[in-house]
């Protein structure tokens, strides 16, 4: 859509059906904005010449509403609500931290602070800790020991008595184990800095305690936001009560004691956002904007690194300032999908008065009574919200050199890039450096915008999968939609329905529920096609309170970062991360083929057909050639991202490899996971592992699998006389008539 940037927006959720509300959050500066509810066809690729298609819904009148800037609060933390300010008695305060970027600047841990009156803990500017009080005769401040280290555990301990003249004291000490601190700290005393208040602490009103920023402002000015873990705090209704932590808990003028490790149990933390206090009188908390959870505490050992089974040793909580899973946007607009819309991919076409745009996805599955098509594209969108608002292609040089050119960044992406308040992409790292493991649907998803630059091709995830869209439409295949979502929610009862199941291009974050669902829809007499590449590959879970967020926690694959010792868990499920090939769900078994090797746009190739069993030639009905596929929108068909057939991992004996690719340069690279040591021979140009295969897998019960091996296939689909595009019209009608999948010999 043409218009320069300036208004965005997001939906409140990632599908809908006919006649739901559909609720928009929308910011832009200019006096007034514009929505249009349209269904979009095809996404204009300039450089393939492809053009946009979109109709407008005819029936649902445009949105309009005055403009307005929304703010977006960055940075995780915990609220208490309705907390007590000390009382005459004064306070204790305890808790156990470890910052990850102590010297960044002044950074809170716990506050029970309105800007004035009460008090924080925390760090100073230079990495010490630091305590202060509001008094009436101004702020009182104590910092006490050298810098703190970063990635080691320390003992906070606070005590503020409760009248003019009272003590004020501050002891710091290290607590970690071995394991837990990142490096082996030199032994040393506690350090403890002491002084009087020159006038009565004043109490705090209005304001909940706080865990990781001092506040909470529209800018984020002087919040102090906290980057690191904080395990456990205790407060104590009297200053100077003496005594560890877990003796603090049980002290009679006990306050709270929160527990990090209740909830925890064979399913994960149960309540991820649901922060326990243990004490007497529940004053439990509320995590904002997902702090990182599973994550290990101060006292883990080594031994057991799997959180479900060592509770206390991950009695623990990551804050980080960039933290951001809910832009909690205001004047929301609602506009309602008629009763009787088609299922399939739509849009709101935001407009504003200053001549911006934007479109915003909205996926519509069809109406619960109505009768399925016989085909079902299921959208990725655990992977749209895995890429979400990715800059790797402008903050990583490695990507430079992979792509072996610079980014070319017009207005729209500079636009996305000076918004990163809107959150990350699962392939970035956070501020201190720690993995992003959270995603959320509730953020503009500046990604899935046709503008969008990505470093690994000119086409990605949604404007991908939009050329399968376009490719049904322009083919005359009726066809439904659902996405991740749904099918993570349903299983194979989503599926059964339909006598063809297609996959998007790059469908990368399959939770459990959807690998099972596509197993048994298979198992059963189902026909999937599996269009894509490096598909099925990251275990991902889903936030059981919280359906548009999702985890994952990398190791063991082709990764953008790895998971800290001990973390290989997710906090949503309790389920091993990494890939799910080592979860013995290498996508062999189901699918035929699994990810082999990654490259750049230029390093795609054409298939070479290698079946020619009389039982497989209607796969190639009118495919004139050998080598097909040589052309695309990212070059080869067999391109960018490519599975092959593995039978130690799987793939099944009855399976047939119909096709493999030929010709792939040095620059397509293979999965690290496939190869045990250091290899000088990578690439395609000597390595015979990396190839892409088109494999046909029959089931049992006339059920069948048929899979692509590539991303880059759907990009040779523009040409319906192409031969990539007479093949998979081969295969989807043949799977959709019922028709045997192998011809009977003569």
């Amino acid at each position: 859509m043409s218009g320069r940037p300036g208004v965005m927006g997001y939906t409140d959720r990632i599908s809908y059906r006919p006649g739901d509300d559909v609720t928009c959050y929308v910011s832009t500066p200019a006096a007034e904005w514009s929505a249009r509810l349209v269904r979009l066809l095809a996404l204009s690729i300039p450089s393939a010449d492809v053009r946009r298609r979109v109709v407008p819904v005819p029936g649902v009148a445009p949105i309009t509403r005055p403009g307005v800037v929304q703010e977006t609060v960055a940075g995780s933390s915990v609220r208490v609500d309705g907390f007590p300010a000390a009382g005459p008695a004064g306070v204790t305060v305890a808790v156990a931290v470890m910052p990850t970027r102590p010297s960044a600047d002044a950074q809170t841990v716990l506050a029970h602070w309105d800007g004035t009156a009460g008090w924080t803990l925390g760090l100073a500017a230079d990495g010490r800790a630091r305590l202060v009080v509001g008094t009436a005769a101004g702020v009182a401040e104590l910092v006490a020991g050298a810098p703190l280290v970063s990635g080691c555990w320390y003992e906070l301990r606070a005590s503020i008595g409760g009248a003019a003249g009272a003590a004020v004291e501050l002891e710091v000490a290290a607590c970690g184990t071995f394991e837990a601190d990142r490096v082996v700290l030199p032994p040393i005393a506690p350090a403890r800095a002491e002084t009087r208040l020159a006038g009565d602490p004043l109490s705090p009103r209005g304001v909940p305690l706080r865990w990781g920023r001092r506040a909470e402002s529209a800018g984020g000015e002087g919040d102090e936001r906290y980057d690191g873990r904080v395990e456990n705090p205790v407060v104590v209704g009297r200053a100077g009560a003496r005594g560890d932590r877990a003796a603090l808990a049980g002290h009679p003028d006990v306050v709270a004691a929160w527990d990090l490790a209740a909830g925890i149990g064979p399913g994960g933390v149960s309540r991820t956002g649901h922060v326990v206090d243990a004490g007497p009188y529940g004053r439990h908390g509320t995590a904002v904007h997902h702090p990182q959870r599973a994550v290990t505490a101060s006292g883990w050992t080594g031994d057991v690194t799997d959180f479900r089974f060592a509770p206390g040793q991950y009695a623990a909580i990551h804050f980080h300032r960039d933290d951001m899973t809910d832009c909690g946007w205001r004047d929301p607009a609602v506009l309602r999908l008629p009763s009787g819309l088609p299922s399939g991919v739509y849009a709101l076409e935001l407009t504003d008065g200053d001549g911006a745009a934007d479109t915003v996805p909205v996926f519509v599955r069809p109406a619960g009574d109505a009768r399925p098509a016989r085909v079902l594209l299921v959208l990725p969108t655990n992977s749209y919200l895995a890429y979400g608002n990715d800059h790797v292609g402008v903050d990583s040089p490695r990507t430079q050199v992979w792509t072996q050119q610079v980014p070319a960044l017009d207005d729209f992406e500079l636009f996305r890039d000076a918004h990163r308040e809107l959150g990350y992409s699962l392939y970035e790292s956070h501020a201190d450096g720690t993995g992003v493991c959270y995603s959320s649907w509730r953020r503009p998803l500046l990604t899935l915008r046709e503008r969008a630059y990505d470093h690994n091709a000119p086409v990605w995830q949604f404007t991908g999968d939009m050329q399968l869209v376009d490719w049904l439409d322009r083919s005359g295949i009726e066809f439904d939609v659902a996405t991740d979502r749904d099918l993570h929610r349903e299983g194979a009862g989503l599926l059964s329905g339909y006598a063809v199941v297609l996959t998007g291009t790059h469908p990368e974050y399959p939770t459990l529920e959807m690998l099972d669902a596509y197993e048994e829809y298979a198992a059963t007499g189902g026909r999937l096609c599996y269009l894509g590449g490096n598909g099925m590959y990251w275990v991902t879970g889903v936030d059981p309170q919280d359906e548009q967020v999702i985890e994952v926690r990398r190791w063991g694959g082709t990764q953008a970062w790895l998971a800290g010792p001990g973390e290989y868990h997710l906090g949503f499920t309790g389920q091993q991360g990494g890939i799910w090939r080592f979860r013995g769900r290498a996508p062999q078994k189901t699918f035929g083929v699994g990810f082999v090797a990654a490259g750049n746009p230029g390093s795609g190739a054409p298939y070479r057909r290698v079946a020619h069993d009389p039982a497989t030639d209607w796969v190639f009905d009118g495919v004139r050639a050998r080598d097909f596929g040589a052309d695309g929108v990212s070059g080869g068909a067999a391109g960018l991202e490519i599975d092959s057939a593995a039978p130690p991992l799987g793939t099944a004996a009855e399976a047939i490899v119909l096709a493999t690719s030929v010709g792939h340069d040095d620059d397509m690279l293979e999965a690290r996971e496939n190869f045990n040591m250091t290899s000088r021979v990578l690439g395609g140009g000597r390595n015979p592992r990396v190839h892409a295969d088109l494999v046909l897998v029959p089931r049992a019960g006339g059920g069948a699998v048929f899979s692509a091996g590539s991303i880059a296939f759907a990009g040779a689909l523009r040409e319906l006389d192409g031969d990539v595009s007479r093949l998979l019209g081969n295969v989807v009608r043949r799977f959709a008539s019922g028709a045997p999948v192998l011809d009977e010999p003569g």
